[in-house]
């Protein structure tokens, strides 16, 4: 390792030895952690329907307008640019904004029909896209790679930016970009920093963040303001956040059933999602070879992923090409690309961040190490925004490791049971406190790290929740989004899973859950998440006539997860919540009966009682087996059977009174008590062995089991005796409940006592008070120190000033004194007075001569 580095930095609990874990395989390559160990169902039940797919329909005319913020340079706009660039080049470069800057020359073709389905597989809590091929989500590696923007700087927090020393016009004064850039944009004299501002803002709102105002407005003033003055910002990680927060605000106005209005930066969802699902683009080109506009109009080669990006064509929307990409990221990809970077090494951006030379440049192992630290993005820089207002987004990128290079883990989302995935903040220290929370974990990357995009216990986790998240069937939805599409058959079922991503999380659920009868591949969902079995539902065994039938148990075991449709050979007739399903095996010779009757019998001798699939069937008697009529027999042999030997035919008048008595006594036997039954069972037994040729199938079903009843003697015997007993101690049981109830109280009054967990929060939050009552006088302590500081060395400096005043006035005095007083023109017309007499003489002289 090339950087010092304490393995035990831990930040509130999280060590970056949970981040960077060893390959269990590839001795040069890490997988990206924290790493989970528990069942994600819990999470799953609380989060998988908040995907829009899940449990919404698809609807693309709520699409109408989302897209009209759209990142396309207006009449003027390059010739502005050229004019900044001259001056500010550098300042760009330095503030890390060049790269997307050069970005907004060339215009884009919208993608329309990508980025209006790809909205719907998102998942606001998990801050990720929900793909049938597993998780996949924006990083701060794509931002880099296709930006450039700088994410290595501090956060911009809007509690921090200085207010602008002049003002931009209003949106009632500006109503469009046009009119904004003609009232701004300057031809001749130099940029003034009103003027540079005013460009950078434009940029930002209308190029960068794509506002859904479509007009200039003053949400991203503050932070034209520090950009034009070259301070570094981590903008990236601002733009993240930002990308994060409007597709959060796509799912609310989707579940609200609303038009989709909320703006936002979809140019940068589209160039990433082309990038990484390039196999499916007609023609995709290699981008190294593609071209960009210079500040001339003319075509070069590119010099980043954006620019390359940006070349590639759109689409208007077409229902057919919306219900083709739809399929693309519901199915999944058979080779996903998970880390598309490869070809960095044909690009000169961005500067700092090379992948190529990954091992000697330390800036890039630096930077790559905040790409895979989790973090809380700021969002919003205004506070009159009424869409974003000041806050976080949660970054978690151990959901994407494969994009990083990263060996993948089943995750745990560490933010996300650390505190919510996204809130807005008060105020400017707990701002600081957020933006910079991570910044301690300071993570070490080895100089030869292989990138690798393997995964190590994570299909499992996977299976579980693409079991959950796809349960719809792919059919219906393809039909909401393009009405003439034709439903084949394999398309109609409730389960359309068949990866094997998915086959193997099965097997590997179903090993850690062996014996339990549960479905392997379903989530052990609470109720709340979970949708009830219809009561129509029929076990397919019981319609095959099968030797398993299946009965409720008369506890409750355990509570019965949901199955799937694609497992319903598990289900019941009775509603599973009721109980667990049991299998009982019954005695062949009660089948064979069953099964010589008709439908409506076979269903009446199936059901049996919950007592009697708890016994031992196997030890009472078998029940004797009955023949129908048989056969004629007379159509199948060549000679009359009965001259061989007649039929013992049983005389008519003979039939009901020849039984009666024996029905009547055995009925007398049966009256009798069960103490007297379960002693002898033999009388019984014989009646029944007389009555078995005149009774009918299904009343001696019901009956046999009488015969058994004496081996229940012990057990009535037991429950007899324990009756009594029962009955004679209903005293003690009132002095047992007197005494509960006592101590009951008791220990009421031992929980009031010991239980602190009020007063315990609400020291908390008197510690928390006082922690940023303490950090306020701190910082107030220091501004006063500053002050006085500043005010002593005002006076020290008015001193020294004040000397200088009283020599440099001495001294001017001197010079005064050696001024000679008086006016030029008075001297002049004194020389001229004596001049007169000079003249006058000679004047007189030459008339004297004459």
């Amino acid at each position: 390792m090339a950087e010092s580095f304490n393995a035990n930095t831990e930040v509130s609990g999280l060590k970056v030895s949970d981040i960077l874990l060893p390959h269990p395989s590839l001795p040069n390559s890490l997988c990206l952690g924290p790493r989970s160990t528990e069942s994600p169902a819990h999470l799953i039940s609380c989060e998988a329907n908040r995907i829009p797919f899940v449990n919404q329909d698809l609807d693309l005319s709520t699409w109408a307008d989302c897209l009209r913020a759209w990142p396309n340079p207006p009449e003027d706009w390059v010739s502005w640019y050229n004019r900044m660039a001259k001056t500010h080049q550098s300042t760009w470069e330095t503030s890390g904004i060049a790269d997307a800057l050069a970005l907004s020359l060339s215009p884009l073709e919208k993608h329309e029909n990508l980025l209006k389905t790809i909205g719907y597989f998102w998942s606001d809590a998990l801050n990720c896209f929900m793909f049938g091929h597993g998780p996949m989500t924006p990083t701060l590696l794509d931002v880099v790679m296709i930006t450039g923007l700088d994410i290595a700087s501090p956060s911009p927090s809007a509690f921090r930016l200085p207010k602008v020393p002049f003002q931009l016009s209003s949106k009632k004064e500006c109503t469009n970009w046009g009119a904004y850039l003609r009232r701004y944009m300057k031809t001749k004299g130099p940029v003034t920093e009103k003027e540079h501002t005013a460009f950078l803002n434009f940029w930002l709102e209308h190029f960068i963040f794509c506002g859904p105002s479509l007009a200039p407005t003053k949400n991203y003033l503050s932070l034209a303001y520090e950009l034009a003055k070259g301070t570094k910002l981590g903008i990236g990680k601002l733009f993240l956040g930002e990308v994060y927060r409007y597709l959060q605000l796509m799912s609310v106005k989707l579940f609200s059933q609303k038009t989709v209005k909320t703006g936002g930066p979809w140019w940068f969802i589209q160039l990433w999602a082309q990038l990484y699902f390039q196999s499916h683009i007609p023609n995709f080109p290699r981008l190294a070879t593609c071209t960009f506009p210079d500040a001339t109009g003319k075509q070069i080669r590119c010099t980043s992923y954006g620019q390359a990006l940006y070349s590639l064509p759109g689409s208007k929307l077409i229902p057919q090409e919306a219900s083709k990409w739809f399929r693309v990221f519901f199915q999944g990809l058979d080779n996903p690309l998970f880390f598309p970077y490869t070809e960095s090494e044909h690009f000169e951006n961005p500067v700092l961040f090379r992948l190529d030379s990954f091992a000697d440049d330390t800036s890039t192992r630096q930077l790559f190490s905040i790409m895979i630290r989790p973090c809380f993005l700021p969002v919003g820089m205004s506070n009159s925004n009424r869409i974003i207002k000041p806050g976080y987004e949660s970054y978690q990128p151990v959901i994407a490791a494969r994009q990083f290079g990263l060996g993948q883990v089943s995750p745990h989302f560490f933010l996300h049971f650390l505190t919510e995935s996204r809130a807005d903040l008060p105020d400017v220290l707990t701002g600081q406190r957020c933006y910079s929370f991570f910044d301690a974990l300071v993570i070490p990357i080895p100089h030869n790290l292989s990138f690798t995009s393997s995964t190590d216990d994570f299909d499992a986790w996977w299976g579980m929740w693409k079991t959950h998240v796809f349960r719809r069937a792919l059919g219906p939805l393809l039909k909401q989004l393009d009405a003439e599409y034709n439903i084949p058959a394999e398309q109609t079922s409730t389960e359309e899973i068949s990866s094997e991503d998915t086959q193997s999380g099965r097997e590997e659920s179903s090993s850690g859950t062996s014996g339990k009868n549960t479905a392997p591949s379903e989530p052990d969902l609470p109720p709340s998440a979970s949708k009830k079995r219809s009561a129509s539902q029929v076990s397919p065994a019981a319609g095959q006539g099968g030797r398993r039938i299946k009965s409720r148990c008369m506890k409750r075991a355990r509570k019965t997860p949901q199955t799937s449709s694609s497992d319903q050979e598990l289900s019941n007739t009775d509603d599973t919540s009721s109980g667990e399903v049991k299998e009982v095996m019954m005695p062949s010779t009660t089948l064979d009966l069953a099964t010589s009757k008709s439908g409506a019998d076979k269903a009446a001798t199936l059901v049996m009682h919950p007592a009697e699939a708890r016994e031992p069937i196997a030890s009472s008697p078998a029940a004797p087996m009955v023949s129908g009529e048989g056969y004629d027999l007379s159509n199948l042999l060549t000679f009359d059977p009965e001259s061989i030997e007649p039929t013992a035919k049983a005389s008519e008048a003979s039939g009901p009174n020849a039984t009666q008595g024996q029905l009547q006594q055995l009925k007398a036997l049966l009256s009798s008590s069960i103490e007297t039954l379960v002693e002898d069972t033999e009388g019984i037994k014989s009646i029944l062995e007389d009555l078995q040729p005149h009774l009918p199938v299904t009343l001696q079903v019901k009956l046999w089991p009488v015969v058994t009843l004496s081996a229940y003697r012990s057990r009535v015997t037991l429950a007899r005796q324990r009756i009594g007993l029962r009955h004679a101690q209903l005293s003690l049981k009132a002095d047992i409940a007197d005494k509960c109830q006592r101590l009951n109280k008791k220990k009421a009054a031992l929980d009031a006592k010991t239980d602190t967990s009020p007063s315990s929060a609400e020291l908390e939050i008197l510690r928390k008070e006082l922690k940023d009552l303490e950090e306020r006088v701190r910082v107030t302590k220091q501004l006063i120190q500053d002050k006085e500081a500043l005010i002593a060395r005002s006076h020290e400096e008015a001193e020294g000033l004040k000397a200088e005043l009283k020599t440099d006035l001495a001294e001017i005095r001197a010079l005064n004194k050696q001024l000679v007083t008086g006016q030029d023109e008075d001297d002049e017309a004194e020389i001229a007075e004596v001049d007169r007499v000079r003249a006058s003489a000679l004047c007189a002289l030459e008339a004297f001569l004459q």
